[in-house]
């Protein structure tokens, strides 16, 4: 019962609200709602983006469409020589849409000779002539389509074969992948495809499909296709196989798909009733949920106009997004880096502050002359952090009114006193944990604070309650240091970035949701055999004496190793780092080589060195580069001299 009393007042909490209305994918917008009216973003001179998702469209209304387009188009160019547009996002999805109105929008798509790299029409009710004009779109585009979401529509087999067939056709696809992404030997990539929940029988289509050579393949994501040497033409979400219905008997006729010049009727209306909690909402549609508590909002805005070699501050933050190198939704006036591209929603990190964090920080405030003016300049000023981070589509306010009670931390309120955690602190973990329980994607919500006894009571909390997937919460200063040390996903590489305001270039990776994840949130959780373990039992006296008994042990054993590293680097090395030893084959002691290549000598083992550098590229195949190429010593190397091979039953003479 209390736990059906959990689940009652958190749906309720979630969908009466206003303030708290689940968006699209996961996503809480900044309380004030939207227009219903067209909208076009620019994002450089001639690239735009066009968002008009749940705005309640319909064919009719679609028709209109195109006249203002033009119309936008004539006002920033005039009425002649447009430049070569392209639209990075168009996204049409939750609307009202049916066959003409994805016409509509190819048609004038292609008489206008518009470029597109994401189209989205996902949740509608387009058949299959809207996707057999779809097919058209992708074989005769100004340049290929990146990403096509048409995903919970009523597509069957015939309008699969179609856009299927069309890919195949126009030899467009793989496509050369100019921004970052994963590439095969060739520098191609696939177009990435999404029809799950529609009324495609892919067991009757999967042989014809073969017939036409189309290759495609299924991944959990984006850039999850194989193989890796030879891109396919298509890669499709693994979910593909998920359809509405059984749609037994409508393949008659699927040997005509494609065939026809003209696409063919759509199919009949689905069951009205269909469960709803089948959204488009896969792990890859769902942003990262970064709460933070009052202690990091203050360290997050402590060093105003600056970075102060951190990643994790607003300044920090906010350069990433101008340079281009984080994932986020950037203001219409701002100039964004080509290297971009489309961003999903799979791909953001949404940092969030509750009211009860803004009603703390109004409490510290109070109490705290020497932070007032910070604080009133970040809650009041439309040129705070809060702000602009909030126009570049990185960090969301949420009023959460409703909250009055705890839900999924009812019952810790003594260990909070205990740890001297404020009510404030608590709710808004509670919320987190709340706002986790209704997203199905595990590791999508973290907990960032600045507070150590916050990260106790939360890890406590989370190896102790049954049932309940707790928020992973991490020290701040663990979060820089993740990045700050990592070589291998370009922590390091975001960390220094974050530190300039500008950036000449592209440095080789972008913040986003994914890097979160391997940096942050898989170390965070705990190991397998963790689980349900309980509170762990504070450490006595006797733990630290053993600890420091181990500790000195340890020590002891190693010391001869440091001493005897110490001597060698000293006498042998004589403070000098450039350098490189090898075995001797004869004599087995090492033989020295200087290894700084700002010197030109030649001195100790380097011609040795360079020697054996280049036999290794003679028996591998290529030309030397430090000498003419010479036969005799290419044939003794690769074994095809005749000083190589016994003769007379003798042993060869090498």
């Amino acid at each position: 019962p209390a736990a059906r009393h959990d689940h009652l007042l958190a749906e309720r909490l979630l969908s009466k609200a206003p303030q708290l209305a689940v968006m699209p994918g996961g996503r809480r917008k900044w309380p004030g709602g939207h227009s219903s009216n067209w909208r076009l973003h620019w994002s450089d001179h001639s690239w735009f983006k066009v968002e008009q998702e749940g705005d309640g469209l319909t064919d009719a209304m679609m028709e209109e469409w195109g006249a203002w387009m033009d119309s936008q188009f004539e006002r920033r160019f005039g009425s002649d020589n447009w430049p070569p547009l392209t639209a990075s996002t168009l996204n049409f999805s939750r609307n009202e849409l049916g066959d003409e109105g994805v016409r509509c929008v190819v048609d004038y798509l292609q008489r206008r000779e518009i470029g597109v790299q994401m189209v989205k029409f996902f949740k509608n009710s387009i058949g299959d002539g809207g996707a057999w004009a779809i097919g058209q779109m992708l074989a005769h585009a100004r340049e290929p389509v990146h990403e096509v979401h048409l995903s919970h529509n009523r597509i069957t087999e015939q309008g699969a074969c179609s856009i299927f067939e069309s890919i195949a056709r126009c030899r467009r696809y793989p496509y050369p992948l100019e921004r970052s992404g994963r590439r095969d030997s060739q520098g191609l990539t696939p177009i990435w495809l999404r029809m799950e929940y529609n009324c495609i029988q892919w067991s009757a289509i999967e042989r014809r499909l073969d017939q036409r050579q189309v290759r495609w393949c299924s991944a959990e994501s984006r850039d999850g296709w194989a193989p890796k040497e030879n891109s396919p033409m298509v890669c499709m979400h693994s979910s593909y196989k998920n359809q509405k219905v059984d749609v037994a008997g409508v393949t008659a006729g699927v040997g005509q798909a494609g065939a026809q010049k003209g696409p063919a009727a759509t199919g009949a209306p689905l069951d009205a009733a269909e469960d709803e909690a089948e959204a488009d909402v896969g792990p890859d549609e769902v942003p990262m949920y970064v709460f933070l508590d009052a202690s990091a909002v203050r360290r997050f805005a402590a060093e105003k106009g600056s970075a102060k070699e951190r990643l994790f501050t607003f300044q920090g933050l906010l350069n990433l997004c101008s340079q281009g190198h984080m994932k986020c939704t950037p203001p219409d006036e701002a100039t964004v880096q080509k290297w971009v591209g489309p961003v999903e929603e799979r791909d953001r990190i949404i940092f969030v502050v509750t009211d009860t964090v803004l009603d703390e920080l109004a409490h510290v405030a109070d109490v705290s002359a020497g932070e007032r003016r910070l604080i009133e300049w970040l809650r009041n000023s439309p040129e705070s952090y809060l702000q602009l981070c909030h126009q570049w589509g990185i960090l969301e306010v949420l009023e959460t009114q409703l909250h009055t009670q705890l839900i999924k931390l009812a019952g810790w309120e003594q260990r909070a006193q205990e740890l001297r955690i404020s009510r404030w602190a608590l709710h808004n973990l509670d919320f987190a944990c709340l706002w986790e329980s209704q997203i199905d994607s595990e590791g999508r919500v973290c907990f960032v604070t600045a507070d150590e006894a916050l990260c106790t009571f939360a890890a406590e909390a989370s190896a102790s309650v049954d049932g309940v997937r707790c928020v992973s919460a991490v020290h701040v200063h663990v979060l820089d240091e993740a990045f700050r040390t990592d070589q291998k996903h370009g922590g390091l590489k975001l960390y220094e970035a974050a530190q300039k305001s500008k950036a000449n270039k592209y440095c080789g990776v972008m913040l986003s949701a994914q890097i979160m994840q391997r940096l942050i949130i898989e170390p965070s959780r705990p190991a397998a055999g963790d689980a349900g373990a309980g509170p762990r039992e504070p450490a006595t006296e006797d733990d630290f004496r053993v600890a420091l008994a181990e500790a000195l042990g340890l020590l002891g054993d190693i010391r001869p190793f440091v001493e005897g590293a110490e001597h060698v680097y000293s006498n042998v090395c004589e403070r000098q780092t450039h350098f490189t030893y090898l075995l001797h084959p004869v004599t087995d002691l090492p033989q020295f080589a200087q290894a700084d290549r700002n010197t030109m000598e030649l001195i100790n083992m380097r011609c040795f060195y360079m020697a054996q550098y280049e036999m290794v590229r003679i028996r591998a195949g290529f030309e030397p580069v430090s000498f003419p190429r010479n036969e005799t010593l290419a044939e003794l190397l690769n074994g095809t001299s005749p000083l190589c091979r016994p003769s007379g039953g003798a042993r060869a003479p090498m």
